[in-house]
């Protein structure tokens, strides 16, 4: 089922081990947390990796010394979280299935409510701030947030993909800007041809939840969809599926993406883009100011658009992508804690995030600041004309769904499984998933 863009708005590196994992502190129930800030001096943990700033940089220390600006009370530590999600999220579950009250509260992908909320890893904090609070925020980032009505997360941004291509090449040697995928494998190869690149298009292949937001994507562009709208079975083996991964499969065996695509992540991608050596990019806003920062080898050679999509097809679509606060129902600090996460999604950080940040504010465009539209930023215009298509997040089976896509995704990359075995493959590890017997 797609969601429309109109329904959202317009536009230290290691993994520091935290103490407390040995001993469960004494749960207290969300009805007597304080609703308001703490008397007196508190100080708690903010697990986070970093938010992209317009520039490329990193935004959390400037928004942790806006928040102290009102609360100057209120010390947070920063605690950097693995870059990758898969990563992130097990170490979270993990230490706080363990009973830690720390980190106090962390950022999470959109995708964890389900999950979370199932096996108690997050606060329910509708009770602490009021349904209506969230009535700030697009329809379809409330779904994401929420679980049967009940909601886990404070939104901070919302991301989605975009479509980056070196214009200064297109130009030298006269070709378009593609429009379809079938242009795209084409004019990547002629690219790759001419020697000015060594490679045509970079996307995420590597089996992680990178590739799944790929496969997501590129089914929506078929017509199709990896579940059923009850998202109670795979429908995996369907002929729009099949023809997202055969052409998938021909980009990397007709040249115009490397056969190192299937070990690219995020990161992967960025530095063979702004490195000179790709003419395509698949990746997160954060990637054009990126492309256009000081250490970018393609700095002002570069043009934005919405992903393509496949001969015949209308729409462009992108995975609904971002992250919000959560608060650790073990923390010792809860006043602090919700003080800070309900602050992160208030206006004042949303304009910050508007003004400074390389994301999308997860706040309805009628209450970001108009900064936005002054500043040139082609994220924030692209993004109007873009449908964002979920990936099955609200199933709390949803980690063990990606894993039977990216997993069998992966392979079919490669050349490991056929189209036809991987998607069947892939249905039926999904179908396991689905019925909690994978986990």
């Amino acid at each position: 089922m797609d969601i429309d863009r109109r329904l959202f708005l317009l536009g230290g590196t290691g993994v520091l081990l935290l103490a407390g994992c040995s001993t469960r502190p004494e749960r207290t129930e969300v009805a007597d947390w304080p609703t308001g800030p703490p008397e007196g001096p508190a100080t708690i943990s903010w697990w986070a990796g970093q938010v992209a700033s317009k520039d490329g940089g990193d935004l959390r220390r400037r928004l942790i010394a806006a928040f102290q600006q009102e609360y100057p009370d209120i010390r947070v530590r920063i605690v950097s979280a693995p870059s990758d999600t898969d990563t992130n999220r097990t170490s979270l579950t993990t230490q706080i299935a363990a009973g830690s009250p720390t980190p106090d509260v962390y950022l999470g992908d959109v995708a964890w409510p389900g999950q979370f909320a199932k096996n108690k890893l997050a606060t329910p904090v509708g009770s602490l701030v009021g349904e209506d609070f969230f009535d700030q925020f697009p329809e379809g980032l409330r779904q994401a947030a929420s679980v049967d009505g009940t909601y886990y997360m404070f939104p901070l941004y919302i991301d989605e993909s975009f479509f980056l291509y070196r214009e200064d090449l297109l130009d030298k040697h006269g070709f378009q800007v593609p429009r379809s995928w079938e242009e795209v494998r084409e004019t990547a190869a002629k690219l790759v041809d001419t020697g000015d690149v060594s490679y045509g298009f970079a996307f995420q292949g590597d089996v992680y939840e990178g590739l799944t937001c790929n496969v997501t994507e590129f089914v929506a562009d078929a017509g199709g969809s990896l579940l059923d709208d009850e998202l109670e079975n795979a429908t995996t083996t369907s002929s729009e599926t099949r023809r997202a991964f055969e052409f998938m499969r021909s980009l990397v065996t007709s040249g115009a993406s490397p056969r190192a695509t299937l070990t690219y992540q995020e990161q992967d991608t960025n530095d063979a883009f702004s490195g000179g050596r790709a003419a395509f990019l698949r990746n997160w806003s954060y990637a054009w100011g990126i492309a256009n920062g000081p250490d970018s080898a393609v700095r002002g050679k570069v043009g934005l658009a919405a992903r393509p999509t496949f001969d015949g097809m209308d729409e462009h679509h992108s995975t609904i992508g971002g992250w919000g606060n959560y608060i650790n129902p073990h923390t010792q600090q809860p006043a602090a804690a919700l003080t800070f996460a309900r602050w992160m999604s208030s206006e004042t950080a949303q304009q910050l995030l508007t003004r400074e940040g390389g994301v999308l504010p997860a706040r309805s465009a009628s209450l970001v600041s108009e900064d936005a539209k002054r500043q040139q930023r082609p994220t924030y215009d692209t993004a109007a004309g873009i449908t964002l298509v979920p990936r099955p997040t609200s199933t709390a089976y949803y980690p063990k769904v990606s894993q039977g896509v990216y997993q069998n995704g992966n392979g079919i990359l490669g050349g490991q499984r056929t189209v036809d075995g991987g998607t069947s493959a892939m249905a039926s590890a999904i179908d396991l998933a689905l019925r909690g017997a994978a986990l």
